[in-house]
């Protein structure tokens, strides 16, 4: 499940698989050709290969430390998915995504009408929040409820 512990240790044995291939070709090819210096520059380049696959997995590191927007994929797909259940009494925005570590995160604000009871309005959020983790299991949902007509609920726009 996204875990940049299994990420890591599945790439740190895939440099473990090369290091290995990369002795038994630079012996083969010694062995072969007579001429030595194939064994260091097999090495060289077997260590580069460590040393880029390192470099990628700090900066991914990094990036798994942090709270990140999902994927662009994923972040369209959700819009889509809110667009489907938008109309004419229900509307969304402030749509935030969020990933940190390998928790998955959603918050929106919904906008219905200010004449429901706060009954409907909580019926309708939590049938929605059923229906996303339906589509996405593994998300965290947030969802903030407003009145459609009231000019406060649309000040975070640009948020």
């Amino acid at each position: 499940r996204r875990s940049m512990t299994l990420i890591a240790d599945g790439k740190h044995l895939l440099t473990d698989v090369w290091t290995s291939v990369g002795v038994l070709v630079g012996v083969g090819l010694v062995w072969l050709t007579g001429w030595q210096r194939l064994d260091p520059i097999v090495a060289f380049a077997v260590g580069v290969n460590i040393l880029v696959t390192g470099a990628k997995l700090v900066g991914q590191s990094g990036t798994a430390l942090l709270d990140v927007s999902l994927p662009k994929e994923d972040n369209e797909a959700i819009r889509d998915f809110l667009d489907a259940h938008s109309n004419d009494h229900v509307k969304f925005h402030a749509v935030r995504t969020r990933e940190a570590g390998y928790r998955r995160f959603l918050e929106f604000h919904m906008l219905v009408p200010g004449s429901w009871t706060v009954k409907q309005g909580h019926d309708a959020m939590e049938d929605l929040i059923d229906e996303i983790l339906d589509e996405w299991p593994e998300m965290r949902v947030s969802g903030h409820l407003e009145p459609i007509e009231d000019p406060r609920s649309y000040e975070d726009m640009d948020v």
